[in-house]
């Protein structure tokens, strides 16, 4: 028995652009697409107003006999497998949609009328599979979503007619006139499509299942000739782990697997991103380490348009912009050969992209500002959050020198005030522990930060740093790995958090960011323990520190995130038995008197060269290499 798969749904549900990216997954399939395709009559009628037709011209048996006279059409015209644009139960839904806003007939009445009539079209000739697609599972919602979509403003009885349908879609949900119902909501398009596949293979028809999706961000990079696509992709690679790919080679990829010789021909633009979007997500499965992405270069409009509806927020446009005198010194080619690029590139609406761009960068400066310009791209997409209210626990001790600090930090550019370190961990030790400050504001003037220094004391003598940056710094992530860790916190749970501006979106990377931004920094961090461990006179707290941060950086590289130093302490000698570092606890070295206890001392400066001579272990070949040159048999022959 042949199978028809129809799609069906209220209007702008996405049903005719779903049913076009299925059929490349239905082997041997044929799209028989709407039913006005398959009776002559429909041109007739559409010729003049096609409203007045529908609602007032034609009586309710017409437009039934139209509709399922065509779709028994249709259904002949079909093969095995058939693919179609709304099926039975729909066309019944709307022509009693239209019967009810026509003839004021109850809703429950016209499915009844509409069914009677149609049965005469019936057929058993075929299994019809029917997916239902669902603005909401609510008809209110259903009909408003609808409008909502509509690029043309409504009539009142184009209003009514659209709430009568989610009406009758309602009911049939009710009764089961379809085998899946499957709600879109707001999410992508791709999240809906891998419904939709699933559900059909669930119901036995033989489907080409999307590739799983590890994907968490795919930028989407254009722009002009020699406006710094290339640069840019070259930049996510290596300074922030994206993994680059070229839309050309994907599309020839695609194209491959389909057997079609010029994608750019066989292809419209919708379709080109559909294939692109499938060999994102087959590239990402077979190398898990891939999960961030970039594409160069896009030059389609509809395409890269499209290809924002497919992924959604996760994909980001980023368009590259330059005068064209800063391309033409760039550009390698002749100056009528630029031309020509961007002439045939405007042809294809590449110019026109920066207008549906998330991000629009000016590269017409130094390669410093474009570096800046795309850390912030990376670091904007990675962790965006408003952060919790202020609810840290301060020693009481410490409460008035706090207030005072932040009433001294907080003026109308002041983005955020936090403390980090033992003090939003509640493991401040007094005498022991620094405050340590941080303030993010939009401009940081000299001027302004004289004359808003904090005390360079606590009340017990305990040191103060204040840590300084701006909101743009913030963006870019540029900061040291342990204020990125830092404000990380704050944005997840408020985690040290004095005082933040209203409305303030706080915008950090996330975890493996800066987890490879600490281990950049670990060369240096180890350099530092090193000059002090190596000093006559020992720093005690400075090197016990230095030692707690080389653990915790380790660790970290192991995906460990702590940071209490007792907990580092303990899961370092878990996972780093090796290692043998006998560090001595908080509570011991941090009591009163412990900077004349020669015996803390010795086990801190002994701690400190196991913890060097273990990080000089780290990473080292079994095997060892002879540094002497090879030298030929000089035997007398």
């Amino acid at each position: 028995m042949s199978i028809a798969v129809t799609l069906n749904g209220a209007d702008n549900v996405g049903k005719t652009t779903n049913a076009q990216w299925l059929l490349s997954a239905l082997p041997d399939a044929i799209f028989a697409g709407t039913v006005d395709r398959w009776d002559r009559r429909w041109a007739k009628v559409s010729r003049g107003d096609f409203s007045r037709w529908w609602f007032v011209d034609s009586t309710t048996a017409e437009h039934v006999d139209l509709m399922f006279s065509s779709h028994a059409a249709r259904r002949e015209g079909g093969g095995p497998l058939t693919l179609e644009d709304r099926g039975w139960p729909m066309l019944v839904a709307t022509c009693a949609a239209t019967a009810a806003v026509k003839d004021g007939t109850p809703i429950v009445d016209a499915l009844a009328d509409v069914e009677a009539m149609a049965s005469r079209y019936a057929s058993e000739a075929r299994r019809e599979v029917h997916v239902l697609l669902r603005h909401t599972d609510q008809p209110a919602g259903e009909a408003s979503y609808a409008l909502a979509r509509d690029r043309v403003p409504p009539t009142d009885r184009y209003v009514e007619y659209q709430r009568r349908l989610a009406e009758a879609i309602d009911l049939q949900v009710d009764r089961g006139d379809y085998q899946a119902v499957i709600v879109r909501g707001d999410r992508p398009l791709l999240d809906v499509q891998r419904q939709i596949r699933e559900a059909v293979a669930q119901l036995g028809v033989p489907v080409t299942l999307l590739p799983p999706d590890r994907v968490e961000r795919l930028w989407v990079l254009a722009g002009m000739s020699e406006s710094g696509k290339s640069t840019v992709g070259e930049l996510l690679r290596t300074e922030h782990a994206v993994t680059r790919l070229k839309i050309g080679y994907l599309l020839r990829l695609a194209a491959d697997r389909f057997g079609v010789a010029e994608p750019y021909r066989a292809w419209d633009e919708a379709t080109e991103a559909q294939m692109l979007s499938e060999e994102v997500l087959r590239f990402a499965e077979l190398n898990p380490g891939s999960h961030r992405i970039s594409v160069e270069s896009a030059h389609r409009f509809e395409a890269t348009a499209h290809l924002r509806r497919i992924w959604g927020d996760r994909c980001e446009v980023v368009y590259l912009d330059a005068p064209y005198e800063v391309r033409s010194r760039r550009a390698s080619e002749s100056v009528e050969s630029l031309r020509d690029r961007d002439a045939l590139k405007r042809s294809r609406g590449a110019d026109g992209i920066a207008s549906i761009a998330d991000t629009v960068i000016d590269n017409g400066g130094s390669l410093a500002a474009l570096k800046r310009a795309v850390a912030e791209v990376v670091c904007r997409s990675s962790v965006s959050s408003g952060p919790p209210q202020p609810d840290t626990v301060v020693p009481a001790s410490l409460q008035p020198v706090l207030a005072d600090c932040t009433a001294h930090l907080v003026d109308p550019e002041t983005a955020l005030v936090a403390v980090t370190g033992s003090l939003a961990y509640d493991g401040w030790l007094p005498g022991w522990s620094d405050i340590d400050l941080l303030v993010v504001r939009d401009t940081l003037p000299l001027d302004w930060l004289r004359d808003r220094r904090v005390p360079e004391t606590g009340p017990a003598g305990e040191k103060i740093a204040l840590s300084s940056f701006t909101t743009d710094e913030v963006r870019a992530g540029l900061l040291p790995p342990r204020l990125l860790y830092a404000l990380r916190q704050v944005a997840r749970d408020g985690r040290g958090l004095l005082y933040r501006r209203s409305g303030l979106v706080l915008t950090v990377p996330d975890r493996s960011v800066d987890e490879r931004a600490a281990r950049g920094d670990l060369p240096l961090v180890v350099m530092v323990l090193r000059r002090l461990a190596a000093e006559p006179t020992l720093d005690v707290r400075a090197v016990y520190k230095h030692i707690v941060l080389v653990m915790k950086i380790i660790l970290r590289a192991d995906g460990i995130d702590l940071d209490a130093t007792d907990d580092v302490r303990r899961a370092f000698a878990t996972g780093h038995p090796t290692a043998a570092v006998d560090l001595p606890t908080v509570t011991d070295i941090g009591g009163k008197g412990w900077h004349l206890d020669d015996t803390v001392a010795l086990r801190v400066r002994a701690a400190a060269a196991s913890i060097l001579a273990y990080h000089d272990t780290l990473g080292h070949r079994s095997t060892t290499y002879s540094t002497s040159p090879t030298r030929k048999d000089s035997s007398p022959q």
